[in-house]
This record gives structure tokens, sequence and C-alpha cells, in this order.
């Protein structure tokens, strides 16, 4: 008999670690359900411009493209859900003001992911639409760390940063976002330092580049450079201080939330506030999130968008999650 080779990425799941995912999955829709969350459920496949619309690059870069036979025509496995959620809540929820949706399923990316060597994942998460102001990042920030909670991670962290700031610091660069965004995700001040040498930006922004890609972009920072930059930048720096601020008065001893103004997105369709939970012990990060009004507008519908996700293998693999 002829050995079937395994799928570079992918693996199967049984007995014990399938019931553990089942098991966080339904305790996990008990607290989304009980916050006036309704599930929705998108299909795998989608239409690859419904996940490129106001996407960006790098979701665009992770996105399995094939020929449908029944179709006649391309379709898509989706590498996250949210692209999903804006077509749905644009078209066929189109007459709702305000929703609030949860969804959990699997999703693949076109190349492993560098940490794990995965390429499946068994993506959750949290959508929030129609509120303006900062009511409805609170209340994805408020799930945030109660999910966090109930995977059984201790001393959940809140990091949040603003893509307006970043946006502010290069307008004057011919370089594009998701070039800077992928330098600001190394971490390197010298990767940073040999690529500013033949960028046309101001002392000033290069100094502020520097000081976030060597990690300095908490609070005090983003205060103390707020009124140096321009007025885009102030404007993104005193709606991240404000909203932290509120964040930290509302969920006080839930959660602790700090500010990071060096945060990139995992993809580029987050336009305002971005986040990302981590836990005690956790190296790496274990949900992000943030809003996302273009996208909803690149849909073609102008509403504030806001949300959360995270890769329920990933959290299994990181706790010792006990039902």
């Amino acid at each position: 008999m002829s050995v079937i080779k395994p799928i570079l990425g992918l693996e199967d799941a049984f007995g014990g670690r399938a019931l553990a995912l089942r098991r966080l999955q339904f305790r996990l829709f008990e607290i989304y359900t009980s916050a006036g969350f309704s599930e929705v459920i998108p299909p795998l496949v989608e239409r690859p411009e419904a996940l490129s619309s106001g996407s960006g690059r790098f979701l665009a870069d992770q996105t399995v493209v094939f020929s449908d036979p029944a179709d006649a025509g391309l379709l898509a496995i989706r590498p996250d859900m949210t692209p999903q959620i804006a077509r749905i809540v644009a078209t066929r929820l189109s007459h709702e003001p305000v929703l609030k949706l949860h969804y959990t399923g699997p999703v693949m990316l076109a190349r492993p992911d560098v940490r794990t060597g995965s390429r499946q994942q068994w993506q959750t998460g949290v959508e929030c639409l129609g509120l303006a102001g900062i009511e409805g990042d609170v209340e994805v920030m408020h799930l945030a760390a109660l999910s966090m909670a109930a995977a059984g991670f201790d001393g959940a962290i809140l990091q949040v940063g603003h893509m307006g700031l970043i946006q502010a610091l290069v307008e004057e660069s011919d370089t594009s976002l998701e070039t800077w965004v992928e330098l600001l995700a190394r971490h390197s001040p010298e990767d940073m330092a040999d690529y500013l040498q033949t960028e046309p930006l101001s002392d000033e922004v290069k100094e502020a580049l520097m000081a976030l890609a060597a990690g300095q972009g908490d609070a005090a920072w983003l205060a103390s450079q707020k009124d140096k930059m321009n007025e885009a930048f102030a404007k993104a720096a005193t709606e991240l201080l404000h909203l932290v601020n509120t964040v930290n008065d509302k969920l006080s001893g839930e959660v602790q939330v700090m500010i990071d103004a060096a945060i990139t997105p995992r993809f580029l369709y987050h336009s305002g506030m971005v986040f990302t939970g981590f836990a005690n012990n956790s190296s790496h990060a274990l949900l992000h999130g943030g809003r996302y009004d273009e996208m909803m507008a690149a849909h073609g519908r102008d509403m504030p968008a806001t949300g959360f996700s995270f890769d329920l293998w990933a959290w299994l693999d990181n706790t010792s999650y006990v039902d």
C-alpha cells in the first residue's frame, strides 16, 4: 500500500486534543453569548476580492487561490475570517445598525507560520460593529481579557497602539506602509538605522522611528512626543491616551492595559486602534485586535468596527486549560 504524503503545515486532531478544543470553544461561546454576541458561520472558501478588499498585501500573501470547476471562477481559502465578517455585515446584514458577532472555525495560511511551522489555525473571534466612539473598543477589550482568563492564562495584559501614529510618522515617505510595518515588526534598531539613511524624513521623525524600533513607545514616551510631530500624530496620540485611560478605569483589576506605540497589526486592515494580548510567561502575542473602519468602507458600508481574534490551537498549546 502506498503511503500518502502529509500536507505541509497541516495535521489531524483527534482524541483528547480534539475534545479539549471543543470544551474551550463552548466555554468561550457561553461568555460571548452572555455578553449579547451572536454566532456567525462564514464558508471556508470565499471570492478572492472579498478577502482582499481593504485588507492590504499581508493577507493577500497568505491566501491560497484556486480555480473552481463548478463555478468556472476563482475561489480562495480564507486565511482570516474578519474580511468575511465585513462582507456579511455590508451585504446580508446591511439592515442592522449595530451588530455584535462571534465566530470560530478553521483558516489556512499559504505559507507556514515562522514560529510554529503550521499553516492551519482554528480562528475564534469577536466583532463589534456600529458603535461609534470608544464604547465598542472597551467592550471587545473586556471580552479579550475574559477569554484569556477562561482559557487559564494568568496575568492578562493588553498592549495597545494606533496605526495613525505610524501613518503620521511616515506620511512624507515614498516607501509603502507595508514596508514600514514589516520594519517595525522586526524590533531591530540596527535595521531601522540602515533604512533611514536613504529616507528624506525629518530628524524628529527619524528619532521617533528609532525609539519605536528600540521598544520605547510607552505612555510616557507618547505623551512627550505628542506635540512634537504633525497634527495627525497628535490626534492619534490623544485618542490612544484617552482610550487607555478609559479602559483602565473601567476594567481595573481585570486586565492590565499598556500603551505600546510600536505595535503592528497581523494583517493591514486595521486603520485605528490596534492591540495584542499577552499573559504571564507568554513570549508571543496570544490574540490580535483593533479597529477596521476603513475595511468596512471598502466593502461598501461606512461604519465603525472593532474586534479581536486568536488561534484556539495555539491557546491549547500554551495553557493547561481544564474545563
